[in-house]
Order: structure tokens, then C-alpha cells, then sequence
């Protein structure tokens, strides 16, 4: 009986919280550069960038998954944050993107990659998928042309963009 009344007020409480979370908005995208602080970028930011869609295909652990995403380019993310200097090529080439998912997870792109002046690979901050809106929360980075999906980070809460330590 005691058991029973725990779990009926575990529900309850539960149930009570449920609306709060509901109605937080998300969190906004912390942006760092390797000169700036860190800027945070909000979804309505995000929604005035120009979309891409992008279709990938990639190996996974339950054989190959295709989808197709929509959302800015993420070179053009990073120019609206301010933490980078298009005209300055030169740095671009020595630069990287760190990308880090709500879970931890990170993985490294060259800034060079995503420069229209160099690779310009159509890296993109998904928003949407098969034409589903993300969560907020759940925004993606989705980089094509890739056999396996190890760097499209799910969940994306901050991007920081840095610069090689000075050679001795």
C-alpha cells in the first residue's frame, strides 16, 4: 500500500512539473571565437538565415541511414555570431571548429572546409528533418558527403571556433 501511494504521488508530482518544462523556452546556441566571448545566437536568429537542404546517406551501427536536412549554412551561423573575419584568408586555413552536443559529444571540422574561398562544403545547423521541424533543442549538424555520420553532432549547445596555439 505504501508503494502504491508513493508511486501515485511520484506521478502526480510529475505530472505537475511537466507543464513548467513545456513552456521554458530553449536554450540559445553559445558561438565562441578565438578572439571574441562567447555570443549566444537565438532561434529566431537562426530562423532569418538563409536555408539549405542538404540529403545525406551514411554508414551506421544499424546499416546505412538517409535523411534530408534544412537549415543555415554554418559559415554563415559563425559570421552572424561575429567569430570570424571573412576577408582573412589566411587564417581560415589554420582554424577549426569545435562543435559539442548537450551529451558531450564533439567533433572537429577545419574552418577551411566550410570557407566559400576555399572547400566550401555546405555544412549546415539543421532545423529541420524530412521536412519535420528539430525541437529547438535538438538542432543538428549535418555534414555531407560523408561515409559515416561520426561528425554530425545531434543536440548542438555550443561551437567554438579556435585558433592554433602560438609556435614556440
Amino acid at each position: 500500500m505504501l508503494l502504491r501511494r508513493l508511486s501515485l504521488a511520484f506521478l502526480v508530482g510529475a505530472l505537475a512539473v511537466a507543464p513548467l518544462r513545456a513552456a521554458e523556452p530553449p536554450s540559445p546556441l553559445v558561438i565562441a571565437g578565438p578572439a571574441n566571448a562567447a555570443a549566444k545566437i537565438s532561434m529566431a536568429e537562426l530562423a532569418q538565415l538563409p536555408m539549405v537542404q542538404v540529403t545525406v546517406s551514411f554508414l551506421t551501427e544499424r546499416g546505412t541511414r538517409a535523411a534530408s536536412f534544412e537549415g543555415p549554412l554554418l559559415w554563415s551561423v559563425l559570421e552572424k555570431a561575429g567569430v570570424l573575419d571573412p576577408a582573412k584568408h589566411g587564417q581560415q586555413v589554420t582554424q577549426t571548429i569545435v562543435i559539442e552536443g548537450r551529451d558531450g559529444y564533439r567533433a572537429v571540422l577545419a574552418l577551411a572546409e566550410i570557407a566559400p574561398e576555399f572547400e566550401g562544403k555546405q555544412v549546415i545547423l539543421a532545423e529541420r528533418m524530412d521536412g519535420k521541424p528539430l525541437d529547438p533543442d535538438h538542432l543538428r549538424i549535418v555534414v555531407p558527403l560523408e561515409k559515416r555520420g561520426g561528425r554530425s553532432v545531434r543536440d548542438v549547445t555550443r561551437i567554438e571556433v579556435t585558433a592554433p596555439a602560438a609556435s614556440r
